[in-house]
């Protein structure tokens, strides 16, 4: 499948327009959707690591080690952002688990949950990242308007509309991963693996959070909701990336590849898909591509939202919504919100071979990407 000549054309020019702004905010990072926003035209102005599927250490463990590999310390600034959800704890989420059942994924509020990483030995600013934030919103609104992507819990994002609240009508607008919509027949008859797919964690572990954030009145506010399990790996996307590598030894021997080694493993969909960690859907980097290029959006629902906060609910923590003409009008927020129901799955698929096989390396120098034709040696 070539690579459509509209995105190409839009990737080509990125050097010679502006930059749009993003700040990201996530609860761990991996190249696709740090380098699809720069793919798109993004300057990405902050990073934020936050508390969620991974702990605030991890978070940024995994973060500094992709700036890393693509050498973008340097013109990437990454901060720790939210520690802990606003209210929820670790007692109450399983308190809440044992009243009305518990997700297979609990993140890192997962007994025994250990830290991969030490947070002491991680480079990272000392700016909180729900001042970063409002920093970056604020510098940019007159200008570029920065765009905002949170991609776990929406903590951090609400801690910086509680400090400064005209953040929501100065930014650009809001993309976010979560919002998944009528999946309980899927929780109730899928395996373990099913359920944990069409479970809603990101809003699940602060459900206050994203209730404040959804309904905060965003010029534009995307929601990544169920399409994103829709785009997963495949026994053909792990040939073409073979091929493109020129074998399975060549990833499995550049460090610059540990990206698309971690897709790809042992090259074998069938053996991989034993262990479904190695298998699970492009949650986050789906919302980083229709972010980045809108086009491969080709169908969208605009609802009114909101999140259920009602701690005594089997719903706490999921997304509610409604068409226009039936939201509730008193007593319960709501937010305009799009979701986003199908993008071009092909475009997306050639995203990943297109954005990991170019050499990012001197970015931050020169601004710019290469080819890495011919380079593969040595690596």
């Amino acid at each position: 499948m070539k690579f459509t000549s509209s995105l190409l054309a839009a990737a080509a020019s990125v050097a010679t327009v502006a930059a749009k702004k993003v700040f990201i905010d996530n609860d761990g990072l991996n190249g696709l959707q740090l380098l699809i926003p720069l793919y798109g035209g993004y300057e990405i102005v902050g990073l934020s690591m936050s508390f969620g599927s991974s702990s605030s250490a991890d978070s940024l463990g995994t973060a500094y080690d992709v700036l890393t590999t693509y050498n973008m310390t340097s013109c990437i600034p990454l901060y720790l952002g939210a520690q802990q959800p606003l209210i929820q704890t670790n007692d109450t989420f399983h308190l809440h688990n044992t009243l009305f059942g518990a997700p297979v994924w609990q993140g890192a509020f997962t007994p025994g949950y250990v830290d991969s990483y030490d947070i002491n030995n991680i480079t990272y600013n000392d700016t909180p990242g729900a001042l970063a934030l409002i920093d970056a919103v604020k510098k940019y609104k007159d200008t570029d308007p920065v765009m905002i992507w949170a991609a776990g819990m929406m903590t951090t994002v609400a801690q910086a509309i509680s400090i400064y609240p005209k953040l929501v009508e100065e930014a650009a607008g809001l993309y976010i991963m979560g919002g998944y919509v009528d999946t309980q027949m899927a929780q109730a008859t899928g395996n373990a693996f099913q359920v944990d797919v069409n479970t809603d964690i990101n809003l699940i572990q602060d459900p206050e959070a994203a209730q404040i954030v959804l309904t905060a009145g965003w010029k534009e506010l995307y929601i990544g909701g169920n399409v994103t399990n829709y785009l997963v790996p495949s026994q053909e996307l792990y040939d073409r990336i073979i091929e493109k590598a020129g074998g399975l030894d060549v990833l499995n021997n550049n460090t610059y590849f540990s990206e698309l080694q971690s897709i790809v493993v042992s090259g074998n969909y069938t053996e991989n898909a034993a262990d479904t960690e190695n298998i699970l859907p492009f949650w986050d980097e789906v919302v980083s591509a229709f972010m980045a290029f809108p086009d491969i959006i080709t169908s969208s629902t605009p609802v009114l939202a909101s999140v259920d906060t009602s701690f005594y609910s089997p719903f706490y923590g999921q997304l509610r919504i409604w068409g226009a003409d039936f939201a509730p009008t008193a007593g319960y927020k709501t937010g305009n919100a799009t979701i986003v129901n199908s993008i071009k799955d092909a475009v997306f698929y050639d995203f990943i071979l297109s954005v990991l096989f170019e050499d990012w390396r001197q970015f931050c120098d020169t601004g710019k990407y290469s080819c890495l034709k011919g380079k593969l040696n040595g690596y």
